[in-house]
């Protein structure tokens, strides 16, 4: 089965938002990839629970239309005075001159205000984030490393046990996704307790990697470029328009897998069946087909629709709450260190 990588933001498009003939679920690659991933999915605990970034329809959207309730406008726009003072808070303890912005704001902020959001109780956001991390790392290593399934499944039961002391104590904030999980379940709506679980692992650890990377890529192209800050001190109203076009101009995820469910074609190439096919984002959103000079930073660029959350079904769940990080952190680099580089 062949590789295809796919740089055109039209080609990209389709095979994001095209389900009938593009999974996002790697089972489906042809040859023994495909095979090898179902094989350790059965083996490992939490294996068979469905993941949200690689699952297709039904599946997909009957845990999608559950979770997005607690992803509201409302709810998102909640979270404003959490994120304000999380930077707040960081920002206070770096030191004076110059400081790395990945492990001094990026990457502890990302993780804290998703787990914020998801509603774990404070005291137990660590150890959440620890189990979760064992349960994944065996998902992906798989039986071959027995002591790390071992770790995995201890890790299970010790969440599973806290979810249901938090659900009996009426534990989760409201609106949370916590919260919002338990009323579903609650309801007798089809969410099993894997998949309860797995949804909140998912979260708490899909979004991490890329909001941290958009801001620590924000506040380098806002040193990088003096006039283009000096446009946000002088005209704030432009910082949403300016965190789309930061994202287009340098986006945190560069690739997208799918697997071709059928044979198609794609531009000029003959696609088969289990071909295995990666949108390259960054690519796609220098497309000067869609983007009238790609290569320039331009906070008055009009419609920008760039990929960096990616597409149709699959499209980035916490983009809204990782839009609102960015805003505020960009807010809060500029009110207080003016231009900085």
């Amino acid at each position: 089965m062949a590789a295809w990588i796919v740089t055109g933001y039209e080609a990209c498009l389709r095979i994001l938002r095209d389900e009938d003939y593009f999974s996002s679920n790697p089972v489906n690659a042809g040859g023994p990839f495909g095979q090898m991933i179902a094989e350790r999915r059965e083996a490992v605990p939490l294996g068979m629970a469905t993941i949200l970034g690689n699952s297709d329809d039904p599946e997909h959207a009957t845990l999608r239309t559950i979770v997005n309730r607690a992803f509201t406008p409302r709810a998102i726009a909640a979270m404003r005075p959490n994120v304000d003072d999380a930077i707040r808070r960081l920002l206070d303890e770096v030191p004076a001159g110059p400081f790395d912005v990945m492990s001094a704001l990026a990457e502890p902020l990302a993780p804290s205000m998703v787990l914020a959001h998801l509603g774990i109780p404070e005291e137990a956001r660590g150890m959440f984030r620890q189990a979760s991390l064992e349960i994944m790392r065996a998902r992906a290593e798989g039986p071959e490393s027995p002591a790390v399934v071992e770790a995995a499944d201890a890790a299970v039961e010790t969440l599973m046990q806290a979810l249901q002391e938090w659900d009996e104590a009426g534990a989760a904030r409201e609106g949370s996704v916590l919260s919002t999980l338990f009323a579903a379940a609650h309801a007798g709506e089809e969410l099993e307790p894997d998949d309860l679980l797995m949804l909140l692992i998912h979260i708490s650890l899909a979004g991490n990697g890329p909001t941290a990377m958009a801001i620590g890529n924000a506040a380098l192209h806002l040193a990088q470029n003096p006039a283009a800050s000096a446009q946000l001190r002088a005209e704030p109203g432009l910082i949403p328009a300016a965190v789309e076009e930061l994202l287009r101009f340098d986006s945190p995820t560069h690739a997208v897998a799918r697997f071709a469910l059928k044979d198609t074609a794609l531009g000029a190439r003959k696609i088969k069946a289990g071909d295995s096919l990666y949108a390259m984002i960054g690519a796609a959103n220098r497309d000067p087909v869609e983007f009238a000079l790609p290569n320039e930073l331009d906070f008055s660029r009009g419609e920008n629709r760039h990929l960096s959350f990616g597409f149709g079904m699959h499209f980035c769940l916490g983009a809204p709450l990782a839009r609102l990080e960015l805003q505020a952190v960009i807010e809060a680099l500029l009110a207080r260190f003016g231009q900085f580089s």
